[in-house]
């Protein structure tokens, strides 16, 4: 984390979530305990009020314009967001923003990821280059926008969404399981025990998908680096292919064959290599779909979480019963993604099927190459050619040599994508939701 921390800065628990709900204009409809602890403005205050109610002046209008750009088109988004108490505190958080019925629903948490110092590095500079630069507000925001994403390229993120994709899964990895143990409530019945135990079958579905999730992000790691040294040794490969071309044209007159072999051992190889640079291709999408299905899967966690946390208020005194009318809204906004969910599931698998079979095609092509490889040495052998192409001999064995543990390895990854299968049923989830948005309505 960030050195240069104010040492006035507001502390959130982490086990705190911030939640509020507001119009389509940003006026505040409603907030939890954690929200007027934190933010220091009480209920009264803040109901009606703008959400920039708290915001920090050091915030650049261009982190707001991505989340709005977003929200208007009815995504969810997340974002790091420099916050200001009513006392003058700063206070870093990661918020969730998404769309509900007639407004928003928005989920903060104490941002504790390293990527917060990445966000603290680019809306600095963001902010400096709106000031420094005079526009109207509207054309600053737009500036800023520009400049926090190509900063973010610079930080290896292809995209704002890509940076946000990781973040979040970040954020909830470092405050661990908390449905399961901060508000977990054994003694909790009526109402309140059924939310909770909601919440914790949503939460053990949804771990579940997780886990899933990061097994294939080893897996797609592996992958794309084995297939980066493959393809690597294949281009090498191909340009030792054509230097037995151009050596086996100099003895074509007394031996015609060599030069016939080589020709023909030049396709499969120019095959395996056009099928490894597909398989990047695929795999880089496969690996797109994977981190925007562990956001949404987190979102949908992080909003489970939020009801187990109003539930657990209530339970414990903190918080008037009533507050349980925010759990329909945060079962909403956790179903919300679950069709969108269950369509990149099937992506991801689809995708993992596509790698594994170009795997196989290029695994395959190689060991044509190879055989076509074998005969051609052996046919510099018998007619004694070795004395006019000696010198290319044993840079090819060395590729082949070094390459075929990589090709192996390859394939061995390829089986285990084509194996690997998420199973994901968004019925099963918003019957479990469901439940939970039954409850607070029961008597």
């Amino acid at each position: 984390m960030s050195s240069c921390r104010d040492d006035r800065e507001m502390t959130m628990g982490v086990e705190e979530l911030f939640f509020s709900t507001t119009d389509r204009r940003g006026v505040i409809r409603q907030g939890n305990s954690v929200f007027v602890r934190v933010s220091g403005f009480s209920r009264e205050e803040l109901s009606g009020a703008p959400h920039n109610i708290v915001r920090h002046p050091d915030m650049p209008g261009g982190a707001f314009r991505l989340v709005w750009d977003r929200l208007d088109a009815g995504w969810s988004v997340g974002a790091y967001v420099k916050n200001l108490t009513r006392d003058g505190r700063p206070y870093w958080v990661f918020a969730t923003m998404s769309p509900v019925r007639d407004g928003y629903l928005s989920v903060r948490m104490a941002a504790r990821a390293r990527l917060l110092d990445v966000a603290e590095q680019v809306y600095a500079q963001a902010a400096r280059a709106e000031r420094e630069t005079p526009m109207s507000r509207r054309d600053a925001a737009l500036h800023g926008m520009a400049h926090i994403e190509e900063s973010l390229r610079r930080h290896g993120f292809a995209s704002y969404d890509a940076f946000m994709f990781d973040a979040l899964p970040a954020e909830l990895s470092a405050r661990s399981h908390l449905v399961s143990t901060s508000y977990a409530r054994p003694g909790a019945s009526g109402r309140i025990g059924e939310v909770l135990a909601g919440a914790a079958t949503v939460d053990e579905l949804l771990d579940g998908l997780v886990g899933h999730l990061s097994a294939y992000g080893v897996l797609c790691e592996r992958l794309a680096t084995t297939s980066a040294n493959v393809l690597d040794i294949s281009l090498r490969m191909s340009a030792s292919v054509a230097a037995a071309q151009r050596a086996s044209e100099t003895v074509a007159g007394s031996a015609p064959v060599l030069a016939n072999v080589a020709r023909v051992m030049d396709a499969p190889m120019r095959k395996a290599t056009a099928a490894l640079e597909r398989m990047r291709t695929r795999l880089d999408e496969v690996r797109a779909d994977v981190a925007e299905l562990r956001f949404r899967i987190s979102l949908a966690r992080l909003y489970n979480t939020t009801a187990a946390a109003f539930a657990a208020e209530v339970a414990d005194g903190a918080a008037p019963s009533g507050s349980l009318g925010a759990v329909p809204l945060l079962c909403d906004a956790a179903e919300s993604g679950s069709l969108e969910m269950s369509a990149q599931v099937r992506r991801v698998n689809d995708g993992l099927r596509a790698v594994a079979a170009l795997v196989g095609e290029a695994r395959d092509l190689m060991e044509e190459f190879r055989r076509f490889l074998g005969q051609w040495r052996n046919l510099v052998l018998r007619h004694r050619a070795g004395a006019a192409i000696a010198d290319l001999l044993d840079p090819i064995d060395a590729e082949i040599d070094a390459g075929w543990d990589w090709i192996e390895t390859l394939h061995d990854l390829g089986h285990q994508a084509r194996t690997a299968v998420i199973s994901f049923d968004p019925e099963l989830l918003r019957t479990r939701l469901s439940g939970m948005r039954l409850a607070p309505a029961a008597a």
